[in-house]
C-alpha cells in the first residue's frame, strides 16, 4: 500500500488528538490502541522516505546427526 504525506498527516492529528478513527486512503480505519497507530505511522514515514521493511533472518544450526 501507497501512503502519501496527507495520510501521515492525518495519522498525527488523530494521534494527537485521540481520535482512534482516521481516514486514510479514502477509507475510515478504526483503531484499537495508540501502540497500533504508532505502527501504521512508523510504516508510512518510511514508505513516503523510500525506505524498504528490514527483512529478518534467522540462523540455523547442524548437529551432523542423520
Amino acid at each position: 500500500m501507497a501512503y502519501t504525506q496527507a495520510d501521515i498527516d492525518a495519522l498525527e492529528v488523530a494521534m494527537i488528538s485521540g481520535v482512534k478513527k482516521v481516514k486514510i486512503d479514502g477509507r475510515e480505519t478504526e483503531f484499537r490502541d495508540l501502540d497500533e497507530m504508532e505502527r501504521l505511522l512508523n510504516t508510512a514515514k518510511a514508505s513516503v522516505a523510500g525506505r524498504r521493511r528490514t527483512a529478518y533472518t534467522s540462523s540455523g544450526y547442524d548437529r551432523g546427526y542423520q
